[in-house]
């Protein structure tokens, strides 16, 4: 069956443009789409990592056949149009990955998704939550950085809700957890301003993808997890918004996809038989023939399947 990776990066988890193209060989995948990162002003440099779009179009140079070429300039650059439109005539196909810590009502976003629209280029973004980050006071001190370690989302988030927990009731560690915990404001994660979006520029294809994106495949949000875990009793917002808008997509890449599919898999099989002409493979580096094999153990008919293994991705992109 013909494959399409709708969501992967270049430099990024070890991928160098080698790599991605052994990647989808071995996967018998045809083509991927090729994201950048970029934030002029990320909140916490540590944890961004630049993909430009010279990244992106010298594979694209190098491999044509095989790779459709995105690119997501960061909203508030003063050359916006002018980039993309360059862009665009060596053979930019959408705009993505945008991964910003901007909130969907920021005037520049507004701006942003008119011009996008008026150049028919369909939209990936990137949907996470306000966060804490702990910054470690000696990265030398072993105890130091198992205690960042914690604190920074192993075991999935857990440990850190039980250290808040513990330094609330006991008072201990607070001092700690305080002078050295940095705010993360979170990427587009409001739904509410989303959906005005969507509704107001019905032209404009938006695909969706994220943490806090498919952490609301649920309407439950437990605030012990960073990637959801437990039964699906009902779809929360992203299965409203699917249903109710035509410009409206989602990409199942990343740890968050396969987590949110693998959380509950007789509510996910419903989830990708309702929506199987809005959900787009994707891989986001990770989780390569996890997700596919996942997909696949569910028996859905070969239209379903096809729609969400390259019929979607090639119908946005025309």
């Amino acid at each position: 069956m013909k494959k399409i990776d709708a969501h992967l990066h270049v430099n990024f988890e070890d991928f160098d443009p080698e790599t991605i193209i052994e990647y989808l060989d071995d996967h018998q995948i045809e083509k991927c789409w090729l994201l950048t990162w970029e934030e002029m002003n990320p909140p916490v440099p540590s944890l961004y990592q630049h993909i430009s779009a010279e990244d992106v179009f010298e594979v694209y140079s190098r491999y044509p056949d095989r790779i459709i070429p995105f690119y997501a300039p960061d909203p508030k650059s003063k050359s916006l149009s002018g980039d993309l439109e360059k862009y665009m005539k060596l053979g930019l196909k959408g705009c993505g990955e945008l991964k910003v810590a901007y909130s969907w009502y920021d005037e520049a976003m507004e701006e942003y998704l008119k011009i996008i629209s008026d150049l028919k280029l369909p939209l990936v973004f990137h949907m996470e939550a306000p966060g804490i980050r702990y910054v470690t006071e000696n990265h030398r001190n072993p105890l130091e950085r198992t205690f960042g370690f914690l604190m920074n989302g192993a075991f999935n988030g857990v440990a850190r809700y039980y250290i808040n927990k513990f330094a609330q009731k006991t008072n201990l560690f607070s001092s700690r957890i305080s002078s050295n915990s940095i705010c993360i404001p979170g990427y587009l994660h409001d739904f509410n301003q989303l959906e005005k979006k969507i509704a107001k520029h019905p032209k404009l294809t938006f695909v969706g993808h994220g943490p806090h994106f498919w952490n609301n495949i649920s309407s439950d949000i437990s605030d012990r997890y960073f990637y959801q875990r437990g039964p699906v009793k009902d779809f929360g917002i992203i299965d409203l918004l699917l249903e109710k808008y035509d410009n409206f997509y989602c990409d199942v890449s990343g740890r968050s996809g396969y987590y949110a599919l693998n959380r509950d898999v007789e509510q996910s099989k419903r989830f990708l038989e309702k929506h199987s002409d809005k959900v787009l493979f994707g891989t986001d580096n990770v989780m390569h023939g996890k997700l596919e094999n996942l997909i696949l153990s569910w028996d859905l008919s070969r239209q379903k399947l096809q729609q969400i293994f390259h019929e979607n991705a090639e119908r946005i992109i025309g």
